[in-house]
């Protein structure tokens, strides 16, 4: 007659709460049992070596999975240590006690560095009530011949009796409840295994599809396959892992897209005891790289047991597009092991990741700057967002980040900050660079024609994010930063300017200056003469307060208001267009053509900030009327 009991715990609720709140996922039950069936092996696997009457042959150790979809049932069988009676109530009976946190207490330090031991709570098992109307367990320990069965509804009582079980090990029989009868497919259950199990020492077995012929299930023999790969790549010294085994785990166990860059593995021991496999992908995926809530792509697991993809001290936000793995036998798990507590050690291992791969990229850059030119292209704009959120990272930021010049010959030439301070004229105090839509329009920016004239190197600054961590960062190889279309835009002795023949021209020009600031006075701020302009008539540079055409197109992309700004219009006193313009407008300062060249004259400007024509339709009459007139008198 079998045996009823009480779950032993102060508070029977303990149980619903643990089933019902614990975990976050309910397909977690079955990472919890194939664990449980892994401890199992491992004990039996132990006890063999220092006990003769316990039998076992470790190449014969396994968990074999066996489905039903029609009774909506899966049974999770091992050939590990089993449990007798007392054990049953010890470890099923009696919540949060682990028997393998028991077990491995009772080891010996060197025993203790081999065992593979997962379970340390002891409530994983209780996961499976989450998807389960009814569990029996069926288990006969090693060295006896009685077998006893458990059975449980998740109710707060259990029943055990005796039974019979032909080999030493356990037999887990789930009944599934209505909402979880999915798990009961053999391919959601592959998948699991996959996602969680992979790794595990020991090899588990699934049944296998059945065989369809001419819409019919083949009859046959019932098949069961290994779908487990349990020889992790991360265990192994670089020399015994081939090129094609890195590359085939990156797209396989990492997700990875394409070919793996470059590859960082590494078997830190001591202290800090962890091992990792670490790729820079050769591609990223769009919506890597433009969503940045994405999680990254490391994953964490305890004893080749998955654990969470989402750990966010492992990894940076800007490095979300680094792959690979970290496995830790020591890391202090909550008793879900879904949430790690917040502990020094995950903020150690993450500190060595994040370490290891800014020195990998480091390489590359110096190294193999071609290489490291397509990695940027892929990667810059990610990482560059730690600028803006990470100030821990900004000194090692500040080496890889990288940008175009005008030092270099196209779009393919990329510089470091060091670099460019290592070119920089004597005397100059600052960085100087330009806000663009990309580099053909920062290329042929008017701003760009005073530096060029003067040999001083101005950095192209093409990303979107470059708006919010330029001036965030404010210097850099304590050398200020400084845009070149800013309004108080002063070189200082690396130029040579004419103070008086400039209060010259402002006088010859001032009434015409006042004509345009007249015509233009509900779109500008101010208009002035400039010496910042070499070859083009006008520039627009930033008033106090004014927004760049980067940041404006940025906020109407995101549907934002684009608050009111004004900028400043400045003229080159010797360009013959202004001084045309003059005169005319000294002859008649009210003719109506003359006060469309000059509107003409500031849309020009605009295009060439890389800005939007306020009304393209009127701006191309007036182009028109200007072909009109030069062709009749060709």
């Amino acid at each position: 007659m079998a045996e009823k009991m009480e779950f032993q715990t102060e508070v029977k609720q303990l149980l619903q709460l643990m089933i019902h709140s614990l975990y976050s996922h309910k397909e977690i039950f079955l990472r919890e049992l194939i664990s449980n069936s892994s401890d199992a092996l491992d004990k039996i696997r132990f006890e063999s070596l220092t006990n003769s009457a316990i039998a076992c042959d470790p190449d014969k150790l396994k968990i074999r999975i066996n489905p039903d979809k029609e009774s909506g049932t899966i049974v999770i069988t091992d050939n590990g240590i089993g449990m007798n009676h007392d054990e049953l109530i010890a470890n099923l009976g009696t919540i949060a006690r682990s028997g393998s946190k028991a077990f491995l207490e009772s080891l010996s330090g060197d025993q203790k560095a081999d065992s593979n031991l997962i379970g340390q709570f002891g409530v994983g098992f209780y996961s499976v009530f989450m998807v389960a109307t009814k569990v029996e367990v069926l288990t006969r320990r090693a060295g006896s011949e009685q077998a006893f069965r458990w059975i449980s509804e998740g109710e707060g009582s259990f029943e055990i009796e005796e039974a019979s079980r032909a080999e030493t090990g356990t037999d887990i029989i789930i009944t599934l409840n209505d909402e979880s009868k999915n798990y009961a497919e053999i391919w959601e259950l592959k998948s699991l295994i996959k996602k969680y199990s992979n790794f595990i020492a020991f090899p588990v077995e699934l049944k296998k599809a059945p065989e369809w012929k001419d819409g019919k299930e083949v009859e046959g023999p019932v098949e069961f396959e290994i779908v487990n790969n349990n020889k992790p790549i991360w265990t192994r010294s670089t020399s015994e892992v081939t090129e094609d085994e890195y590359a085939e785990f990156f797209s396989g166990a990492c997700g990875g897209f394409g070919k793996p860059l470059k590859t960082i593995h590494t078997k830190a021991e001591g202290t800090l005891e962890y091992s990792s496999i670490m790729y820079l992908p050769e591609s990223i995926s769009p919506f890597e790289s433009n969503n940045i809530e994405r999680k990254h792509g490391v994953k964490l697991y305890v004893r080749k047991v998955f654990i969470s993809d989402e750990v966010k001290e492992l990894i940076p936000g800007f490095f979300r597009f680094v792959k690979g793995v970290v496995d830790t036998d020591d890391l202090p798990l909550n008793v879900s092991r879904e949430i790690l507590q917040d502990n020094p050690m995950i903020k150690k291992i993450g500190k060595a990741l994040t370490g290891k791969i800014f020195a990998e990229i480091k390489k590359m850059a110096e190294k193999e700057p071609e290489e490291f030119a397509k990695f940027w292209k892929q990667t810059g704009t990610i990482i560059k967002e730690g600028l803006h959120s990470e100030y821990e990272h900004r000194d090692n930021l500040l080496e890889i980040v990288r940008f175009n010049s005008t030092v270099g010959g196209d779009e393919n030439y990329l510089t470091s900050f060091k670099e460019y301070v290592g070119r920089m004229r004597e005397g100059q105090k600052h960085i100087y660079y330009i806000n663009a839509e990309n580099y053909a329009t920062a290329s042929k920016s008017p701003h760009l024609e005073l530096f060029r004239a003067n040999g001083i190197e101005v950095l192209y600054l093409t990303d979107p994010i470059d708006e919010f961590v330029v001036p965030q960062l404010y210097k850099v190889e304590d050398k200020e930063l400084k845009s070149i279309t800013a309004e108080d835009l002063d070189l200082g002795d690396l130029i040579s300017r004419d103070e008086k023949a400039e209060k010259k021209e402002e006088k010859r020009l001032g009434k015409f200056l006042e004509g345009v600031k007249e015509v233009l006075e509900s779109k500008l701020e101010n208009v002035r003469l400039t010496y910042r302009l070499k070859e083009s008539p006008a520039c627009l540079v930033s008033g106090a307060g004014s927004m760049t055409a980067q940041m404006e197109q940025m906020m109407r992309a995101m549907g934002q208001p684009v608050p009111e700004s004004k900028q400043i219009l400045e003229l080159n006193a010797s360009h013959p267009i202004v001084n045309n313009l003059n005169d005319l407008y000294g002859k008649d300062p009210k003719n109506d053509q003359v006060q469309e060249w000059i509107t003409l004259l500031y849309e020009q400007a605009l295009i060439a900030e890389g800005r939007q024509v306020p009304d393209q339709t009127a701006y191309l009459n007036r182009v028109n009327k200007m072909f009109e007139a030069a062709t009749k008198n060709a």
